[in-house]
């Protein structure tokens, strides 16, 4: 198994921020470009192609009706090779809950997190994946019972709501096995309350850490979620139990709510149900959506048009990501003031989807991952890996070492020889850095990267190798570590 306490320590290179790009190769700023970045864990010339025939706003509800988008063939290899994927709890336990085979879950969901990025047809849906397995984020060696448990959230709580109801998605987190022994509450019991996952339902997964609540709040909310544990019997090990003697059913104040006596589970639900419906919890939640889609800091008049979508529609996703994804949104980054950094898993997820491996070895993509520091399921504290620049951009030794051996097929995953072909098609030299640019970033590389790439590759001979390494170059770009 992959992983451990500690993620690797990185040698620390900085990386300066790419000047404005306001292009593209036609002159102009392609929206289509723009979105194909922006729903999907790497940008393709099919993917654009295929956006291009649907129209801007086709795309976005093809990419939207993901569940008319087929997946069928990748799941079923899944089945055959990851079948603890589709396990419950219970199966989980039955078949790797001995000491040893604790790990093979762990990695089964890892590797189905890295291939599904980079082959499933589901991109929008994939992007919104990785942003509520960061926003309901449970490290997943905290524990063996976690290590198993993971999957069912991964599967029940995030890839099922993943588009869907935000309401919906907290409650099934609130009465999740991982997130409950990830979190405490199984320690949460009358007269000994542990506070932990109320203090994180509050501060990471609605009202956001500038919310409206005190101390005092968090306490009685934690009283609220006294008794909300899980069963250890082998035939339903893992799943969610209300049990009375655990639970605090005097009265409780929370959030201005009066909580009566004897109200058992119904006290944690009223209470989820009286912050779902806060305008801060859709302001904090509204601009998180914004800032991973968009850019770092987006503007508040969209902030809040988001939010007001949220409050209408009782927190539906895609409807909020409808408003996020207008196009007078998508295109006001132009010149890109608010580029985004691409995280680790991004850089490698496009690198792979823009070259097409005929094979690709998981377990050392996610080796190399780890060195990255962003080994999937692997950040310790509930806050989620992080989405900025800072966190990110002083490790961009290893994403060079990645992109030459992977280039130099070095590693058991190598670009496919067919597809590097047809991607020159016999271009003269003279024009290979502008033809690069176009096939893995829809032209979006700076003069200053491409005048650097076509200025190595002038003057030599125009060789299989020199292609290659023409290609890590910009995978090793400046400009090419944003989108």
């Amino acid at each position: 198994m992959l992983g451990g306490d500690e993620l690797r320590r990185q040698e620390t290179f900085s990386v300066p921020p790419p000047p404005p790009v306001t292009t593209s190769p036609a002159g102009v700023a392609d929206e289509i470009v723009m979105l194909v970045h922006r729903t999907t864990q790497g940008y393709t010339e099919e993917a654009y192609a295929q956006a291009t025939g649907l129209g801007y706003d086709g795309w976005i509800e093809h990419q939207l009706d993901y569940e008319n988008l087929d997946v069928s063939v990748l799941e079923n290899l899944f089945s055959l090779l990851y079948p603890s994927l589709a396990m419950t709890g219970p199966e989980l336990y039955a078949t790797y809950g001995v000491p040893g085979e604790f790990g093979i879950p762990v990695d089964h969901l890892r590797i189905a997190a890295v291939l599904r990025s980079i082959l499933s047809p589901r991109q929008l849906y994939e992007r919104m994946v990785e942003f509520w397995t960061d926003h309901f984020n449970i490290y997943q060696l905290r524990s063996d019972s976690v290590q198993l448990l993971k999957t069912v959230d991964d599967r029940d709580v995030i890839r099922a709501h993943a588009l869907g109801s935000f309401r919906d998605m907290v409650h099934a987190s609130a009465r999740s096995g991982a997130m409950i022994t990830y979190l405490d509450n199984l320690t949460n019991i009358v007269g000994s309350p542990n506070e932990n996952y109320a203090r994180e339902l509050m501060e990471l997964h609605t009202l956001g850490v500038d919310g409206p609540y005190d101390e005092n709040d968090v306490r009685e909310l934690a009283r609220c979620f006294t008794g909300w544990t899980l069963t250890s019997d082998a035939s339903n090990w893992g799943e969610f139990i209300f049990h009375p003697p655990f639970h605090d059913f005097g009265a409780k104040q929370v959030l201005g709510l009066t909580i009566p006596a004897g109200g058992g589970e119904s006290d944690a639900l009223t209470v989820i149900d009286h912050i779902l419906s806060s305008p801060s919890t859709a302001t904090f939640l509204s601009r998180k959506m914004s800032s991973w889609i968009l850019g770092y800091d987006p503007p508040q008049p969209l902030v809040d048009q988001v939010a007001q979508t949220y409050l209408m529609t009782n927190g539906d996703i895609k409807s909020m990501l409808r408003v996020i994804l207008r196009r007078n949104h998508v295109m006001a980054d132009v010149p890109f003031d608010q580029r985004k950094y691409k995280r680790p898993s991004a850089f490698v997820n496009g690198l792979l989807r823009q070259t097409r491996p005929e094979g690709i070895g998981v377990l050392e993509l996610l080796t190399q991952t780890l060195v990255m520091g962003h080994l999937p399921f692997n950040w310790v504290s509930p806050d989620g890996y992080p989405d900025t620049v800072e966190a990110w951009a002083a490790a961009i030794l290893p994403r060079w070492n990645l992109a030459s051996q992977y280039l130099n097929g070095d590693l058991a995953t190598a670009a496919s020889d067919t597809r590097l072909t047809m991607l020159m098609q016999g271009a003269p030299l003279a024009s290979w850095a502008r033809r690069i640019d176009q096939f893995m970033t829809g032209g979006l590389l700076t003069p200053h990267d491409l005048a650097d790439v076509q200025g190595y590759l002038n003057g030599k001979p125009a060789t299989f190798e020199l292609l290659r390494e023409a290609i890590a170059l910009v995978a090793s770009s400046p400009s090419y570590q944003y989108y």
